[in-house]
């Protein structure tokens, strides 16, 4: 590891480079760059045994066959938090097509030697053919520790075709105060985190069942595939204006787990996070109805819609009102000092542990259990949680995201305490007559944030100090630890500005171990 003064150095010589970099794709990724894919070493091997076994059709490139297998780990690993049902992955005819016109025929390879098995397109669930790998033909036993391999994509064309399609997006205009702090510094100590965490890297062959979805598996891919990406230094960012807006990086997309084990120039980094902050989102918009920004973002979440006009009059109507701040003050208050979950729990006395476990310190742990619809699987689940304040969050994203023509017993207990802040969600949720136009309260809320997050506040942070290292993950702003306390008392400042004295509560997150906080350049 170099020393104290050798990292001054390299910091310095590329803190002079950043200020005269011009920041766009052709930045992020230098002109020999090549694409890379993730496999699990198993699928590979299968796939060179029957190439040799039964030879494809004539024209077939083996970089076009890695790249199209390699979807069904990197779509899912991309969206953490989505579970895919059966560890079926939807893939989209057209963006397949648009890597190669022929990927009907490597797909039809695919199945006809096993390598892969799907589901039909389903035209009333508007779902794409689905695939996932077809185990059931590799023979296996035991306990496996899942291995993958990197391959480049050596083909120019399908290359140059790759990075034009997956890497000219909206981030490097919209983002490049973020995009640009992707580089050779970020680094992953990938042995340490393997060494650490090998139990969470395995998986028993005999326990996997492939007729019904099997997270264990899932998240030993997931896991795996996102600590290798960042070992392999191939960063993905990606944001779609017209859905959450929020950024994707391989930050946002990595476990949190992994912090303690990234640095940047060899030093650690930290974060500051909004605490509460979907709430405090809905907060921010309900108090600044009758401002601009805020007003503009709402028209660009409902299009424009042409009851719109009568939605913000009603809005208007409820929140101008004695009662509605009588209801609404505690809760914003609650909302505001980071103590909202804290302040659901007495709203639900009948939740109450299932069981109650002594740690190691002899601290006692309570565990609870709740049921919550699961919109992936379409079904109603049971959940556990290490605590009553973890189960409110998960029923705080309930409140705010359920639809209307399904209410929870919870909603109801809440709108009971708060008929006037429930009328409002309402309000939004009711906007239109579209089947799904309840999502579109949870997306103003988002939008609001990246507006927040990604178009003002890191923008003007950037323009302030250019020499500061900078991420986001979608409510968290981070930095290297030598730089957190600027940007912390900027960040707060900022926020104050931006929501016109509406200020979170903010909570500082060490990305280290206790006996490893001092690795500071």
């Amino acid at each position: 590891m170099p020393n104290f003064q050798q990292k001054q150095t390299n910091m310095q010589q590329y803190k002079s480079k950043k200020l005269n970099r011009k920041i766009n794709v052709t930045a992020f990724y230098h002109k020999d760059f090549k694409w890379k894919v993730v496999l699990p070493t198993i699928i590979y091997n299968y796939l060179q045994d029957k190439l040799q076994e039964q030879p494809p059709f004539k024209g077939f490139k083996e970089d076009i066959a890695l790249y199209y297998l390699s979807l069904i780990i990197s779509v899912p690993a991309r969206k953490k938090d989505k579970i895919y049902k059966y560890g079926y992955v939807p893939l989209f005819a057209q963006a397949l097509k648009d890597k190669n016109y022929r990927y009907k025929e490597y797909f039809k390879y695919f199945l006809d030697i096993g390598i892969l098995e799907y589901k039909e397109y389903s035209t009333s669930a508007k779902k794409s053919k689905s695939f996932r790998y077809n185990f059931s033909n590799i023979k296996f036993e035991g306990t496996e520790c899942v291995n993958f391999q990197v391959f480049e994509i050596s083909d120019v064309n399908f290359n140059k075709k790759l990075l034009k399609e997956d890497l000219f997006n909206d981030c490097f205009s919209s983002c490049p105060q973020l995009c640009t702090w992707f580089d050779e510094g970020l680094h992953i100590d990938f042995d340490r985190l393997c060494y650490d965490m090998q139990s969470e890297f395995c998986y028993n062959k005999y326990n996997l069942n492939y007729n019904v979805f099997n997270p264990i598996l899932s998240r030993v891919y997931n896991y795996w595939y996102s600590a290798l990406m960042l070992k392999e230094q191939c960063f993905r960012v990606s944001r779609k204006s017209d859905s959450d807006n929020r950024l994707h990086t391989n930050l946002t997309n990595m476990p949190s787990i992994f912090r303690p084990y990234l640095t940047y120039h060899d030093e650690n980094i930290q974060s500051l996070d909004i605490k509460n902050s979907q709430p405090y989102f809905m907060v921010l918009v309900l108090e600044n109805l009758e401002n601009s920004n805020v007003r503009g973002i709402i028209n660009k979440v409902f299009n424009n819609n042409s009851d719109m006009g009568i939605m913000m009059q009603k809005l208007q109507q409820i929140t101008s009102s004695k009662a509605f701040q009588e209801e609404f003050s505690p809760l914003k208050n609650a909302v505001l000092t980071g103590q909202f979950y804290e302040f659901l729990m007495p709203l639900f006395p009948d939740i109450k542990p299932f069981k109650v476990v002594s740690d190691s310190d002899g601290e006692l742990i309570e565990y609870y259990q709740h049921r919550f619809y699961n919109s992936s699987k379409k079904l109603i689940e049971l959940c556990e949680f290490k605590s009553k304040r973890d189960l409110m969050k998960r029923l705080t994203l309930q409140i705010l995201y359920t639809p209307l023509t399904r209410p929870s017993k919870e909603y109801m207990i809440f709108k009971l305490h708060f008929p006037l802040l429930c009328e409002c969600i309402e309000t939004f949720k009711a906007t239109t007559d579209e089947s799904d136009s309840f999502k579109l309260f949870p997306r103003l809320l988002q939008q609001v944030e990246s507006d927040c997050v990604l178009d003002k506040i890191s923008k003007e942070l950037c323009e302030k100090y250019p020499q500061m290292p900078l991420w986001t993950i979608h409510d968290s702003f981070c930095t290297t630890q030598s730089w957190f306390p600027i940007m912390e008392t900027a960040v707060k400042e900022l926020f104050l500005s931006y929501s016109d004295g509406i200020l979170p509560s903010f909570k500082c997150d060490a990305w280290c171990k206790d006996c490893e906080c001092l690795k500071v350049a």
